[in-house]
């Protein structure tokens, strides 16, 4: 399958009965969930794109899981994050286009690669022109790096620049995991910085340097702070006073579809 052009992605996707769209492709379907992120003062400055996949008997599917799964295909995988990406993107724009929240979408560092032959270059004209045409401009929007091994780090640099040329924004995903590393970092040189909930957890537990290396670091790039994986009011408590930036997790307000946020008008703020 190719997804070059508009018309190849409207052959897998599908609008639901509230408007949202989702994905169908062989036995499986993806829905777009949003997860909201907050900064210091309480306020939502934008929300993390997530994919609930179920299977041909209807039940979830673990996106961890699927997506490491020896029996998907490297193309195939590809396909469903741009496929994926198109409806978190029109699901998101059609209730916060024009809004000063952010769109945070994970993306693959195999996919930034694409952006160094054909199908990369076209497939960025197309995201660049639907953005447009639902209103969005591309500094609303955040890449998030997975913490991916990457065969060509030369490459992913270049990619990145070509996008933040475009006007897009980088933030790495889940630094201190595996493959979002010091390094990474400073060869990407992201706006953002999301720091793992290991780190959150080894602070909690008394072990404080991991995380204060992390916010030195990310002084030194110039970058923003999310902490992730915040679920307890102790842990909330614990970063609030180290003035983080921004901050994620289940304590605060767990993924739901864009209705439900849009439904509310703004997640309840539970910041202290």
């Amino acid at each position: 399958m190719e997804l070059k052009k508009q018309s190849d992605y409207e052959q897998y996707i599908r609008q639901d009965s509230l408007g949202e769209y989702y994905v169908v492709l062989n036995q499986y379907t993806f829905h777009s969930v949003y997860q909201p992120i907050f900064d210091k003062h309480q306020k939502m400055i934008g929300m993390e794109a997530l994919l609930r996949i179920r299977g041909a008997d209807g039940a979830y599917i673990r996106p961890d899981l699927f997506f490491t799964d020896s029996s998907i295909d490297t193309h195939f995988r590809l396909c469903i994050e741009f496929l994926s990406r198109a409806i978190h993107i029109r699901n998101f724009a059609r209730h916060f286009a024009g809004s000063p929240i952010k769109l945070f979408l994970n993306v693959m560092p195999q996919t930034l690669l694409t952006l160094t032959n054909d199908m990369g270059f076209k497939d960025n004209g197309l995201l660049y022109k639907r953005l447009s045409e639902l209103g969005m401009a591309p500094s609303d929007v955040v890449f998030e790096v997975v913490e991916e091994a990457c065969g060509d780090t030369e490459l992913l640099s270049q990619a990145v620049k070509l996008m933040r040329a475009n006007g897009f924004l980088f933030a790495i995903d889940d630094f201190g995991s595996h493959h979002s590393d010091m390094p990474r970092v400073k060869q990407l040189c992201p706006d953002i910085i999301k720091i793992d909930r290991s780190y959150l957890l080894d602070y909690c537990s008394g072990d404080t340097l991991a995380i204060a290396n992390a916010v030195e670091l990310a002084d030194q790039m110039n970058a923003k702070v999310v902490i992730e994986g915040v679920e307890e009011n102790s842990q909330l408590s614990a970063m609030q006073a180290l003035d983080l930036d921004y901050y994620q997790g289940f304590y605060l307000a767990k993924p739901n579809s864009i209705n439900h946020w849009t439904e509310q008008k703004a997640p309840a703020k539970v910041l202290h």
